[in-house]
């Protein structure tokens, strides 16, 4: 149960950029990157990972993800749209992202602080849940595979319930 403990605890470790740490005057593209880079990166999967690329920014914008850019600088509400686009893509489809920030009626800064929040929540009440939910012999490849699927299913489950939220909002 130690190495599953360990796990949980280095997972749920993951350090995000505080809205605090988002200059208040706009931002260049390399700016924004090294934000991204500087604040991200730690819980990325390998060190050569990118949270973040000229290529993803100018995607997200052409796809309407992001407002339009005015100029060169990124303003701070871009920046912090930019974070919540960041979050949500790691589950949900693009089209989905596109659907909850592709706008701009929505107060991105506060939506994030939030998030942060809840976070800090799940990191208090999600390694005791999944600790009761997962096998502790991690060694065996069975039970490796076992934790694995009940992952996958709780990510699918979950997913699914952020789909339905989209789905019932354009209802």
């Amino acid at each position: 149960m130690t190495e599953l403990k360990q796990l949980l605890h280095a997972v749920f470790s993951d350090r995000d950029i505080a809205p605090e740490d988002v200059p208040r005057l706009d931002l260049y593209m390399d700016q924004v990157l090294a934000l991204f880079d500087e604040g991200l990166s730690a819980s990325l999967r390998a060190p050569s990972d990118k949270p973040l690329t000229k290529t993803m920014v100018h995607n997200y914008s052409k796809e309407g993800l992001l407002t339009p850019v005015k100029g060169k600088k990124y303003s701070r509400q871009q920046i912090m749209q930019l974070l919540c686009i960041y979050h949500l893509k790691q589950t949900l489809l693009l089209s989905d992202v596109k659907a909850l920030t592709g706008r701009d009626d929505v107060d991105f800064e506060a939506c994030y602080a939030r998030l942060l929040r809840s976070k800090e929540e799940m990191r208090e009440k999600a390694p005791p849940a999944l600790t009761e939910c997962l096998p502790a012999g991690l060694d065996d490849p069975n039970e490796r595979l076992v934790a694995c699927l009940t992952l996958t299913a709780l990510s699918d489950y979950l997913r699914r319930l952020c789909e339905q939220l989209i789905d019932g909002a354009d209802a």
